[in-house]
């Protein structure tokens, strides 16, 4: 290096004798001229070497123009020279033109050399509401707030944020005020792909970084974190261009800054001038000139500027723009990113071309900006078109990168050539997620990534740290599983518009995800999710790495939460269901009400999809006078009438608010305009069915006839065909060993019909002097049987006055119990004059909750839930524990963890506390709170250890967990809790339980000590022949028969074990076998009678 920098001292110092400058300053002359900034080695930017120079401002641009007109004759030297010179020469110029060609550095762009203030040309990446993301050279990204694009727009968005009328608006005409006072959003004013010109105005990190860790760890979070923040306002984009420069065909931003009669006029970012464009011209920018809004940033070029300077003709031609060049600047300030010029090529390198472009200015155009495969191969001195992107900071004098690339030269968007897409743009090509079976490694940066080969004319790139799930800290050339030419799968993750790469992945962890975008993801699927945030006005949760979906608070629960930081933490996971998806936007919308997620109904999308008569979930979206306006997925809304929403005639205010989940049946649906009406009215009506079999029988279904709960209470339950159910039943009991009441049907043969005497069976039941009848028919009273077998019984007189008292008696008995043999409970008052004849039923005041909680009336289920309990005899335990536990799902579903505590503890009080204590673990386990489960039956053994069974119930859980580890832990733990009596029963249990979810081996294992220490428990001998059965070896089956008959038993158990020794040959065993437990059951009874005698 010291010999390479003294050649170029030396050849410096020979261009500088011609000046007439003090020979003490030569030596200070070679850090300023224009040649020396291709030294790559003494780059004053990463290496200051400190120190200055005594030159003055003149004599730096006396030498700069003399070693520039000495290069330019060297390197432009016309071929009608001297051979005699140039043959002299041609051995020193080449040793002299080399060097120069070598040491031009040529760097790529990184964080480190983005520095406030530089101007960049970039290409848009994606559309945000809020933000542009531009694709930078050297596949980097940019990120424009909404408030950076013009000064215009930023004023309009501040104007509509502060006045609440629009009418406000003066600067345009009545018949354009209506346009102009709606703000546009940005994908009005932007497409993807489109080319602009920004100025950087920070580089920092988005949000917080973890500058404790260390290391690996710190790097990559502070590599993740960081941010350029661009601007694209044209007053400092283009800052530095002065009035000479707007010469006709110069190019660059301006804004729409007012409409004028026959046009626009722009704002240029030129001080004095502005820029007019007509809307004849506005239309060849590919859209309707009027449709161009105030505060849009448009790509211009000059055509012509006024004699006084002040007004600039502009057009937006595409192809006048894309062809517009510039030949010479009267300022360097004047060179704009996404200018076209004409550039010499100088040297060529394996990492790119040095160039000079505009006349003397140096510039390099790194491998990502040069042709990997051009048609004609560069060579030394050829003249081709470059498109600067970026002036190289910190470069004095100025240096620039440019691109050689056809898509940026053209101002175009690359296309794919492939046979399957061709001509398409790549992002669509190859959208985020495409799996790419085969890519080339064809370039290896060792600290950056590898450049691969997707098809002739596409490369890819993979950064380090997406080659594996690892941390790679470097890439060799020659060695390793990414060396050159090896052949990978990858996944597209992302796109680089300006450099024409795709952005992939061969993380294995990236390979096998569902989706990675928003567009990836369905309607209606359900899907698990980790809770990232939560704020006072959603929840945000990741799905996966490059897709998060958000929460609305109404969205939360089934019912509305006053404390969500409670039950969403982060870092939590959460299930959920998608709601809606904007690609375009990247935004996805979820829900985590239990009752959508768990509803198997159709999911509708789009208004294409309904169907009349469809029967689907919606939420109920808003209230109005008239109805209610429900939602479905995907935003599509339907109205439902008054008269469709309920059969009550109290408010709809009164009874739905907005969030509630409710089922609708569609009524009609019309595509133009678009409109949908539905019912829920009839979905309620529609759901009823007679249940005829016992074992049909649940909570949600009763039966035509007479209902017997539990063995002593009788109830009649007059044709309720279908019950209400916001959560299952079964949940809201949840009870294992003391089911529900259980409903019977009485059979048809058993019912009364009218005028016919009633079986001694299907008696009327009295019920604090109500007389309740089952059957098909109307109900009939005292007086109409009897009126049957009056014709015998006295004169015609005596009947009339018995039928006067008789239906006397029967109008009050109907006035009490008004039409309950023909009305279902649908209301309060129903319920309630239910509970009258049957006060200790817990099976009408579970179904009361539910009813209750449909209506999202929690606080009176709570309630009704108490007031069972105080007024069920203290007698039922059985009806009150029942009330207990759906108490305890209802504050599981609904309420806290501090609501559930408490009820638990009260139940525990009032009822039997083990069976409390277990009932609870049950629910905990149905609601798939594992962790909760755990503590709870921990909990439960610490209290209860003396109970085998609790130390059952508890390994069972753990086996169904897959817990084999911790299960088996239990088993000496439950041994030094239990008595001695109990050790047996339980050591048996969990070998039972390790045959049917465990390890049969282990179960074996563990009855072989059992039966060894106690050989005449005949018991556990046959228990252990049962759980071998159901493994279907016969052949250990009949190795322990064998065993059990080597004991000596009595003739009655011996003959029990060989029936079922009989029955197991038949089923799994085969003829011969059985044949051979007959021979042996007389062998062995020949043999007990002669050790008899």
């Amino acid at each position: 290096m010291a010999g390479q920098k003294r050649a170029l001292e030396d050849n410096s110092s020979r261009n500088v004798k011609k000046s007439k400058l003090a020979k003490d300053r030569l030596t200070d002359v070679p850090e300023k001229p224009v040649q020396l900034i291709s030294n790559p080695m003494n780059e004053e930017v990463d290496f200051p070497r400190g120190g200055g120079t005594s030159l003055t401002a003149a004599e730096v641009k006396a030498i700069q123009a003399e070693a520039t007109q000495e290069a330019n004759e060297e390197l432009f030297a016309a071929p009608g020279k001297s051979q005699k010179k140039k043959s002299r020469s041609d051995a020193k110029s080449k040793a002299s033109v080399t060097p120069r060609k070598d040491v031009l550095r040529i760097e790529h762009l990184n964080y480190k050399r983005i520095v406030p203030g530089m101007k960049l040309l970039g290409q848009i990446a994606s559309i945000q509401p809020l933000a542009l993301i531009i694709s930078l050279p050297n596949q980097l990204m940019g990120h424009v707030p909404i408030t950076q694009v013009t000064s215009q727009l930023t004023s309009r968005l501040e104007s509509m944020h502060e006045q609440d009328e629009p009418s406000d608006t003066e600067s345009v005409d009545d018949e354009e005020s209506d346009s102009q006072t709606e703000v546009p959003d940005l994908f009005q004013l932007f497409h993807t792909g489109q080319y602009v010109r920004a100025i950087v105005t920070n580089v920092h990190a988005s949000g917080s970084t973890d500058v404790s860790a260390i290391g690996k760890l710190r790097d990559e979070a502070a590599k993740a974190s960081r941010r350029i923040e661009l601007s694209l306002v044209p007053k400092t984009v283009n800052s530095g261009v002065l009035k000479t420069d707007l010469k006709p065909g110069f190019t660059l931003s301006a804004a729409v800054q007012s409409v004028e009669d026959h046009g626009y006029i722009l704002d240029i970012g030129v001080q004095g001038s502005s820029g007019f464009l007509s809307f004849k011209e506005a239309k060849k920018g590919g859209s309707d000139g009027s449709k161009l809004h105030v505060g849009q940033l448009l790509d211009v070029a000059v055509v012509k500027m006024s004699s006084n300077e002040r007004i600039c003709t502009l057009s937006v031609d595409p192809r006048g723009i894309q062809s517009s060049s510039i030949t010479e600047v009267s300022n360097v300030t004047s060179v704009l990113p996404g200018t076209l010029g004409q550039a010499l090529i100088t040297a060529i390198s394996p990492s790119g071309i040095n160039l000079q472009i505009l006349g003397f200015f140096d510039a390099t155009a790194d491998e990502f900006n040069v042709p990997a495969n051009p048609a004609k191969a560069f060579k030394i001195g050829q003249k081709v078109k470059a498109r600067i992107l970026y002036e190289i900071a910190g470069s004095s004098p100025p240096k620039f990168s440019v691109s050689l690339l056809d898509h940026i030269v053209n101002l175009k968007e690359k296309l794919s050539t492939d046979d399957v897409s061709e001509n398409a743009p790549i992002h669509l090509a190859y959208p985020i997620g495409t799996i790419l079976d085969a890519v080339t490694v064809k370039r290896i940066e060792p600290e950056r990534g590898l450049i691969v080969e997707v098809q002739p004319h596409l490369d890819g790139f993979i950064h380090i740290s997406h080659t594996s799930d690892g941390h790679v800290p470097t890439l060799s050339p020659s060695s390793g599983p990414w060396r050159l030419n090896t052949i990978h799968r990858a996944r597209v993750i992302g796109y680089h518009p300006l450099d024409g790469l795709l952005q992939l992945s061969l993380r294995p962890s990236i390979l096998d995800q569902k989706f990675l975008q928003a567009g990836d993801i369905q309607v209606g699927d359900v899907l698990k999710g980790t809770v990232k945030r939560l704020t006072d006005s959603a929840l945000f949760v990741s799905i996966s790495c490059n897709a998060d979906g958000i929460i609305w608070p109404n969205h939360y629960a089934d019912i509305p939460l006053k404390h969500p930081s409670k039950r969403f933490k982060a870092g939590g996971s959460i299930k959920c269901r998608v709601l809606a998806v904007d690609p375009q936007r990247m935004r996805v919308q979820l829900t985590a009400k239990k009752t959508l997620i768990e509803s198997t109904l159709p999911v509708l999308t789009s208004i294409e999809e309904a169907k009349v008569g469809m029967i689907t979930d919606a939420v109920v979206y808003r209230v109005v006078d008239k109805g209610l306006i429900v939602q479905f997925y995907n935003d599509l809304k339907a109205f439902v009438p008054s008269r469709e929403a309920s059969e009550y005639s109290s408010k709809l205010k009164d009874m739905f608010v907005a969030g509630r989940v409710v089922k609708v049946r569609i009524l009609t649906v019309s595509l133009n305009p678009p409109r949908v009406v539905a019912s829920i009215r009839q979905v309620s009506s529609s759901k009823a069915a007679k249940v005829t079999d016992t074992s049909d029988v649940t909570t949600t279904a009763v039966a035509e006839g007479v209902v017997a709960v539990h063995k002593t209470v009788a109830v009649s339950s007059p044709r309720l065909s279908h019950a209400r159910e916001p959560i299952p039943s079964k949940a809201l009991a949840s009870i294992r060993s003391s089911p529900l009441p259980k409903v019977k049907a009485v059979p048809a043969q058993m019912q009364s019909t009218p005028r016919s005497p009633i079986p001694k069976q299907a008696a009327p039941l009295k019920v604090e002097g109500f007389s309740w009848f089952s059957g098909d028919g109307d109900a009939r009273s005292d007086a109409e049987s009897g009126e049957a077998s009056s014709d015998d019984e006295g004169s015609e007189e005596d009947e009339s006055s018995k039928r006067k008292k008789r239906r006397k008696k029967k109008e009050i008995e109907q006035d009490l119990t008004a039409d309950m043999h023909s009305k279902l409970p649908e209301s309060n008052a129903d319920f309630e004059r239910f509970l009258l004849g049957s006060p200790n039923s817990s099976y009408l005041w579970v179904q009361y909750m539910s009813f209750l909680l449909q209506l999202s009336e929690i606080d009176k289920a709570r309630e009704t839930g108490r007031r069972a309990i105080q007024t069920i005899s203290f007698r039922e335990e059985g009806e009150r524990l029942n009330v207990w536990i759906a108490l305890l799902n209802v504050e599981n579903v609904y309420g806290t963890d501090e609501s559930l505590e408490a009820v638990f503890k009260d139940a525990a009080r009032h009822n039997d506390s083990k069976t409390v204590h277990l009932r609870l673990a049950a629910i905990l386990d149905q609601s798939e709170k594992h962790e909760a489960t755990e503590d709870q039956y921990k909990r439960t053994c610490k209290k209860f250890g003396y109970s085998s069974k609790v130390w059952t119930l508890f390994c069972e859980y753990y086996l169904r967990r897959q817990n084999l580890e911790e299960a088996r832990k239990l088993l000496p733990r439950s041994l030094q809790s239990l008595e001695k009596r109990k050790h047996l029963k339980t050591i048996s249990k969990f070998a039972q339980l390790e045959y049917k979810l465990g390890d049969a081996e282990r179960g074996k294992t563990i009855f072989e000590g059992i039966v060894d220490s106690h050989p005449k428990r005949w018991d556990l001998w046959s228990i252990y022949m049962d759980m071998e059965a159901g493994q279907g070896d016969i052949q250990s089956i009949r190795n322990i028969f064998n065993r059990v008959f080597a004991i000596k038993m009595t003739s009655h158990k011996a003959k029990s074990f060989f029936k079922k020794w009989l029955e197991l040959e038949r089923k799994i065993g085969d003829e011969e076998g059985a044949s051979a437990v007959k021979q042996k059951a007389v062998e062995w009874t020949q043999k007990a009678a002669s050790d008899s005698q």
